[in-house]
């Protein structure tokens, strides 16, 4: 009797051994995630994502690394991402470069059907600019000007497929004016030309913008974006101004590759809920020059939102005839 006891539950517990195999599989996150950042160092993608790495670190019970890799208007960073196991342990920083690169250049992949939004984190706001000496003060002063001149004006574009980029070309398509764009290597060297007179308007983050209007050397006429800018509310949004066709918003949603497992998608977007929610992190995104998500969607939510982006700068891009630079 007492030899036949062990033996019994040996077998019990080699039969549940099938049944635990499985238990361990599925246990997320397993090993320290990769963070993919399609943008350089230092820029807003990049701030944005050190906002919360650490807190999702301790949320999830794993490191969560920034992996830089850039190029080719965030196409680069897309392509790791879509490469990789879809099994919750890769994830990218998306923004607007994202959406609107693989339209631009043959890539392999839909960068919306290759993807699965995980959680809306922020997004900031741009304003529209013309230089201090201008007879414009709303964005239809601008649109008047334009038609009165067409094709004269002129503004800053650096970078083929930017924020400012599409939504100069929104603005136009939306309000019927043509300017003309002047290509830069970086916003600083076409922020002097403007400063010197030689453009006439920009569209620019309110960080870059902010000095300059208050020193009168520019002039805010719009902001580009679901609200106005914490640090310049007198400036309203283009809804406000009368024409929301033209208004857009530059968002930060963490995106993984499409197929993630149920449980690894509810997992990270708790974890993203719960740290987002937080003062601490609200606090470090609006010090970085962003707004933090008034409410956390649903990952479905955030999926359809993706899909509706892609639609309105596939149309964009091609009623406007953009092409790759």
């Amino acid at each position: 009797m007492t030899a036949f006891m062990p033996r019994r539950a040996l077998l019990g517990a080699a039969a549940l051994l099938p049944l635990a195999r499985p238990a361990l599989a599925q246990a997320f996150p397993s090993r320290p995630i990769r963070f993919i950042c399609p943008f350089p160092a230092g820029g807003i993608v990049d701030l944005v994502m050190r906002t919360h790495t650490d807190e999702l670190a301790a949320e999830l019970g794993q490191p969560v690394v920034i992996d830089v890799r850039t190029g080719a208007g965030g196409l680069i960073g897309s392509q790791q991402l879509v490469q990789a196991a879809p099994d919750g342990h890769t994830w990218l920083m998306a923004s607007l470069g994202n959406i609107v690169a693989p339209i631009l250049t043959p890539s392999g992949f839909h960068p919306v059907e290759a993807i699965q939004g995980l959680s809306l984190v922020s997004h900031s706001v741009s304003v529209v600019v013309v230089r201090g000496d201008s007879t414009a003060r709303t964005i239809q002063d601008v649109a008047a000007l334009a038609k009165a001149r067409p094709g004269q004006l002129n503004y800053l574009r650096a970078g083929n497929g930017s924020f400012a980029h599409m939504s100069m070309e929104l603005m136009q398509r939306v309000m019927g004016f043509q300017v003309t764009a002047v290509d830069y290597r970086g916003l600083p060297p076409g922020i002097l030309d403007m400063l010197a007179g030689r453009l006439d308007l920009a569209v620019l983050s309110t960080g870059l913008a902010k000095q300059h209007i208050q020193s009168g050397t520019m002039r805010a006429v719009a902001a580009i974006g679901s609200t106005r800018s914490p640090d310049l509310p007198d400036v309203p949004t283009l809804t406000e101004a009368g024409v929301p066709e033209a208004n857009m918003d530059s968002w930060y949603i963490a995106v993984a590759p499409r197929g993630l497992p149920d449980a690894a998608l509810a997992r990270i977007h708790g974890a993203y809920t719960k740290v987002l929610s937080t003062p601490a992190v609200q606090q470090k995104l609006r010090s970085v020059g962003t707004i933090p998500a008034a409410t956390l969607p649903p990952a479905a939510e955030v999926q359809a939102m993706l899909v509706r982006e892609h639609a309105k700068f596939e149309r964009l891009v091609r009623e406007a005839n953009i092409r790759a630079s």
